[in-house]
């Protein structure tokens, strides 16, 4: 069990090692993490840092009384609020300690109150000064709430819905967007209250797009609406989230597929996309040019590296993958695979790919190694010999590609890939070794395999 401590504690002991034992603050701090750390105690949310020569209180806390004073007045300086949240925001970028002590301190209920603030002042001036303190102040709370998203509540999803209903501005919108995402990483409820008020807001800023930066924004947002890595939550909503999303989106994300010609708006769409398809319709219903899409892309490794992402997902309905390779996209495959084998990420997806389209279908394998793919595919798991992706990928897609067809085996020993495989089983045998085993018996190779259980001949007592 690991054990915890308070941050007065830890400031005492700090203390005690400056006032009884002569140290300087900078010896009294590592000698209070040293014994800390060696009774085992977790410090990752402690302050170690501490201002101890300028009193008792440390800057975020200060920070935040000021704000609190400001808050409070019916009047006062812009730039004293602004010189205040840029000291909050640089405190709570150090590290989650410094974000927890600002949280415990009411950093949280300050600047949604000043938020709410500032929102309406904004409304009724739409002016640069107003539009510099409303992004500021998200800004902060982003900063604030990263890694504890905890502090969320009903009012601050109410300010969220209320400015994606009404606001135009780029900046406010960004920030707001930015929000949100952090807000959604490991966090079930967040996600789930969001998902309900914001998928139509979330439509709308899709047809943004000339605006880059509001895309891609929007586009983390989808992304983040669909993860499962709140621990606390037994059953999750991601697939549910993903398939009300693939519903409402799908359509407008194809479309945008269609016309962008940013590669790194391309990505974020085929990553998106990707996301969403967790159900067969969901599949049926991506219209995507891929064919087109890459060949635009041809020179990119990420484009190639997405893209596959994307083919392998749709390959999970088996109507769509045989549409997919009726449209000629085969020899894009292998083509791009030859293209970017030396990037070890394209090429581990670009594998998966060729596994995915070949699994269950003998006429995908031979329309594969009919057009090269057996001598790329050795090339590849030459070159990354060390990669264990590309190697159980690589495997993966061999065994698939000749699982129901045969007629190549031939020329994939010739090629040695038995050799190959060999080598990445004595490398990888704990991870899949089993893997390259059903390569290797798939390609007519000598292979033997360990039997997983063995009858002793124990007569079982009734």
């Amino acid at each position: 069990m690991v054990r915890v401590i308070t941050q007065d504690t830890y400031d005492e002991v700090v203390k005690e090692n400056i006032e009884e034992f002569d140290m300087t603050p900078e010896e009294a701090i590592k000698e209070a993490v040293a014994q800390f750390e060696a009774q085992g105690v977790d410090l990752s949310n402690i302050i170690k840092d501490l201002a101890l020569s300028s009193g008792e209180n440390h800057l975020i806390s200060v920070a935040v009384e000021k704000l609190k004073e400001i808050s409070s007045k019916s009047e006062y300086d812009d730039n004293e609020l602004l010189k205040e949240l840029d000291i909050l925001m640089a405190e709570c970028k150090k590290d989650i300690a410094h974000r927890v002590r600002a949280g415990k301190e009411g950093a949280y209920g300050i600047l949604i109150d000043l938020l709410e603030s500032k929102l309406k002042l904004y409304k009724r001036e739409q002016n640069s000064r107003n539009e510099l303190l409303v992004t500021t102040i998200l800004k902060s709370l982003t900063a604030l709430m990263e890694m504890q998203p905890d502090l969320l509540d009903d009012k601050a999803m109410d300010i969220i819905k209320n400015i994606l209903d009404s606001e135009e501005n780029e900046n406010v919108l960004v920030s707001t967007l930015q929000w949100i995402s952090v807000c959604c990483l490991k966090h079930e409820m967040n996600r789930q209250g969001l998902t309900k008020d914001i998928t139509n807001n979330l439509k709308e800023l899709l047809k943004n797009k000339e605006n880059k930066k509001l895309l891609s924004e929007t586009l983390q947002v989808i992304r983040r609406l669909t993860l499962d890595d709140d621990i606390r939550v037994e059953f999750g909503k991601a697939h549910e989230h993903a398939r009300d999303l693939g519903i409402n989106l799908l359509d407008t994300l194809s479309e945008l597929l269609d016309e962008s010609n940013s590669p790194t708006i391309v990505c974020a769409l085929l990553q998106t996309t990707a996301a969403l398809l967790v159900r067969h319709e969901l599949c049926a219903r991506v219209r995507a040019a891929l064919g087109p899409l890459l060949a635009a892309h041809y020179d990119d490794a990420h484009v190639a590296h997405h893209a596959a992402r994307l083919i392998t997902a749709l390959a999970g309905n088996d109507d769509v993958k045989r549409e997919l390779v009726k449209t000629g996209l085969v020899p894009i495959v292998v083509s791009l695979l030859r293209r970017h084998s030396s990037n070890p990420t394209t090429t581990a997806s670009m594998l998966k790919c060729v596994s995915a389209l070949c699994l269950r279908e003998a006429s995908h394998g031979r329309a594969f190694l009919e057009h090269g793919v057996a001598d790329v595919v050795v090339e590849c798991l030459n070159i990354h010999e060390n990669v264990a992706d590309v190697q159980k990928n690589g495997c993966w897609a061999v065994r698939n590609m000749v699982a129901r067809y045969r007629d190549h085996n031939a020329k994939l020993r010739e090629l040695g890939i038995e050799a190959v495989l060999q080598r990445a089983y004595d490398k990888f045998a704990d991870q899949f070794g089993f893997d390259i085993k059903s390569a290797l018996r798939d390609l007519d190779c000598d292979v033997k395999f360990d039997e997983q259980w063995k009858g002793r001949g124990v007569q079982m007592e009734r």
